[in-house]
């Protein structure tokens, strides 16, 4: 990443005055910290701005400010714009159907994934904690942005979720000053964490519960997974947002390297978390049934039935896990 890229970008930025902001399908704390960040300093430079996403968003980030502003896509929606941001996606295809909004249009592509191929127009990429992190620098390089608590506050929720409240080794020295300065605004860590980390439904602990109860691990004792399923979710009264965050049991067990969570989508597809604790790349594992992301965290969707993914998902892992050893 370098100042030339931003400077370019912020020139785009004044140039034009209608912006539409997405981001990749299953959301989490930087994309959706991201956009909204972005779209509140937009708006302070007397700019539009709509936000986009093809997917549902989960309940935990209510908090967010202009969450509520987020618009779920809808097919032969029309929306007027000249620019558009995509965010956190280490693909193009991630954004879904938004791209169908996207024909002929500039595309400002920032994101924090390895594997990015730039597909932009325009790219702000690097090797940070959280794609938040590049939305933090673009920001404060804007003389007309003032940062203040609410643009914080989502830049913060980027920066802990994707760092795993600081705790994963994608933290660096300049991921705490970002954060230190940040807290000057007076944000709310205690409450993101609790929102995010330490708020669970009453059907969403039945569900954690029946889960746990069926963990398997291989016969090495460095593969663990999970599974939910559409029926286990009908019995519990719970949701597939309910089973956000499960992937690190399987990983925080003893001797593991590598936790899985196969979710069963009501679509007929497989969504797949994948995540490792020391040396094996998980991110490889998801490129080969089309997905993608981090060493240590990634994930894909597999359109066959919950047996079947993780039949070739395991036995993928676990050939390339031997060949690590």
């Amino acid at each position: 990443m370098s100042l030339k890229k931003i400077n370019e970008i912020i020139n785009l930025i004044r140039k034009n005055n209608k912006f539409l902001i997405t981001s990749h399908v299953s959301p989490d704390g930087d994309n959706l910290g991201s956009v909204t960040a972005l779209k509140l300093a937009l708006e302070q430079m007397g700019k539009k701005a709509v936000m986009i996403i093809d997917d549902t968003l989960p309940s935990s980030f209510s908090f967010l400010p202009d969450i509520d502003k987020i618009i779920s896509y809808e097919s032969d929606m029309e929306v007027d714009f000249d620019l558009c941001f995509i965010l956190d996606c280490s693909d193009f295809k991630r954004i879904a159907r938004v791209e169908e909004l996207l024909a002929d249009k500039t595309i400002i592509n920032i994101d924090h994934h390895g594997d990015n191929p730039s597909f932009g127009d325009y790219n702000l990429l690097g090797d940070v904690a959280a794609t938040a992190e590049l939305v933090y620098q673009l920001i404060s390089e804007i003389e007309e942005i003032k940062m203040d608590k609410e643009i914080a506050t989502a830049i913060a929720t980027g920066l802990i979720t994707d760092t795993g409240s600081f705790r994963y080794s994608n933290t660096t020295a300049q991921t705490h000053q970002i954060m230190a300065d940040l807290l000057t605004y007076n944000v709310n860590t205690a409450k993101i964490c609790k929102e995010v980390f330490d708020t669970y439904s009453y059907a969403s602990l039945k569900l954690k519960g029946k889960v746990l109860e069926n963990l398997k691990v291989d016969d090495s004792g460095k593969v663990a997974w999970i599974k939910v399923s559409q029926d286990l979710l009908k019995d519990t009264g719970s949701t597939l947002e309910d089973a956000d965050g499960l992937v690190d049991y399987p990983r925080s067990l003893a001797g593991v390297e590598i936790g899985v969570l196969f979710k069963e989508v009501e679509d007929g597809t497989v969504r797949v978390s994948l995540r490792s604790n020391y040396y094996f790349s998980v991110d490889k594992i998801a490129h080969q049934f089309g997905g993608g992301g981090h060493a240590k965290a990634a994930g894909c969707t597999i359109n066959d039935t919950l047996i079947k993914a993780e039949d070739a998902v395991i036995s993928t892992i676990k050939k390339e896990l031997s060949q690590v050893n």
